[in-house]
């Protein structure tokens, strides 16, 4: 068993080879420009943002974080991207929406560290290192294997509308869909380490950040 899902993903990684240079080239440009962006800043919003995090950091210090209510927000941000990335697989215009979904998520991870490393200078690096790496273990490696097999599937139905096979348009719907409802599973992990270990962390490292 172990073998042929092993076999599995071998084949898969290397019929889609391109998709993945892809997207991990829109996810890597999404960070290196969430980072650049940091520096073109004005001072106002710098500061604003800056008083925020100390309130955030403050909270963390008590006993007040809602993890409960993290995990609902986590899992309902999970539950749009994979639906976003789920309909845009059922379109042409997919193969183009995915990679800018990637960069945008990239972008979100760039700015956020670049930020807190400006603010915050080595409290901020390791600030982003407890509040934002943990999840994204998860998050990232299931991203782009998710927007591989959207595009996958765009690419798929276009073609097989293009030799009007819409038998096999179904049947990679239905797959994708299986695929899907399993990669959103393993977001469901990434959303308990948001919501439980995280914030624990943070808790943690708090303390020497102010």
């Amino acid at each position: 068993m172990l073998r042929n899902l092993s076999d599995t993903i071998r084949r898969h990684l290397s019929d889609n080879l391109i998709s993945y240079a892809i997207i991990i080239f829109f996810f890597i440009l999404g960070i290196s420009l969430g980072a650049l962006t940091v520096s073109n800043i004005d001072i106002e919003t710098k500061s604003d943002v800056k008083s925020y995090i100390d309130g955030f950091i403050s909270i963390s210090r008590t006993d007040n974080v809602h993890s409960i209510e993290i995990l609902k927000q986590s899992i309902k941000f999970n539950l749009i991207t994979a639906a976003v990335l789920f309909i845009a697989g059922l379109s042409y215009a997919g193969i183009l929406i995915v990679p800018m979904i990637a960069a945008f998520r990239g972008f979100c991870i760039g700015f956020t560290v670049a930020f807190l490393s400006d603010s915050l200078d080595k409290g901020g690096l390791l600030l982003s290192m407890v509040s934002i790496l943990p999840q994204n273990i998860i998050y990232i490696p299931i991203l782009i294997v998710f927007c591989v097999c959207s595009i996958g599937l765009a690419f798929a139905i276009f073609r097989s509308k293009l030799n009007r096979k819409h038998n096999e348009a179904s049947a990679y719907i239905w797959s994708f869909g299986i695929t899907a409802l399993f990669l959103f599973v393993f977001m469901l992990g990434g959303s308990v380490i948001e919501s439980y270990i995280t914030p624990y962390l943070v808790k943690l490292i708090a303390p020497y950040l102010m």
